[in-house]
């Protein structure tokens, strides 16, 4: 069993492919590509966090994808999922995502990613769909209640998109962002996350 980390895939939003400027012809072969990747990474035992944004306007729709989507599948919640708490009622959407598929809906998660190489330590990060600071498409940093406050722990988030993979904090502390945009449109390995924290972290 592997461990993978994503984010923003933003299934039925036709605009993000502009904004971020994806390589697909239109919404439906958006969708379809993302769910291609997926399979193509993820393996039916594995595990995959979901750190937010997972669809966006037809909820439905996107959510009927979950069963099509390999793995073991759990949601850290984004600002544009139905189910947020920036979103008017959004915790009544819970349930609507767990009964889709999704085995755990969560606004934050704590992880522990294995070691590197073998008889080395382990990593445990904090998991949320914000940076400690960081956004895309706009100055200013919204949704400031729903963040971690930056304690120096290694941070795994989505939100930015195209602005960064990787962010050393204000702090000193890094974060890595998992979101689609960055990483070919696939899921991430949570060793792939521990290499990549390792390799920004400062001297």
């Amino acid at each position: 069993m592997t461990t993978y980390f994503t984010s923003d895939h933003h299934f039925g939003h036709a605009n993000i492919i502009r904004y971020c400027d994806r390589p697909f012809d239109g919404v439906d072969d958006m969708d379809e590509g993302l769910i291609a990747r997926w399979n193509e990474t993820v393996g039916v035992e594995d595990v995959v966090w979901v750190l937010g944004d997972y669809s966006l306007h037809d909820h439905d729709k996107g959510l009927s994808y979950l069963p099509r989507l390999n793995g073991t599948k759990y949601l850290v919640i984004g600002n544009h999922d139905r189910c947020s708490p920036t979103q008017p009622d959004g915790s009544l959407y819970v349930p609507m995502y767990l009964e889709a598929g999704f085995a755990t809906v969560v606004t934050q998660a704590e992880v522990t990613l294995p070691s590197v190489e073998p008889g080395g330590e382990e990593l445990r990060v904090l998991l949320s769909h914000y940076p400690y600071a960081g956004e895309s498409h706009t100055k200013q940093d919204r949704h400031q209640r729903f963040r971690y406050r930056d304690l120096g722990h290694p941070l795994v988030c989505g939100h930015v998109h195209t602005e960064w993979r990787t962010q050393v904090s204000s702090q000193g502390t890094v974060q890595v962002n998992v979101g689609v945009d960055q990483w070919d449109f696939r899921p991430v390995t949570a060793e792939q996350i521990h290499r990549t924290i390792l390799a920004a972290s400062p001297a």
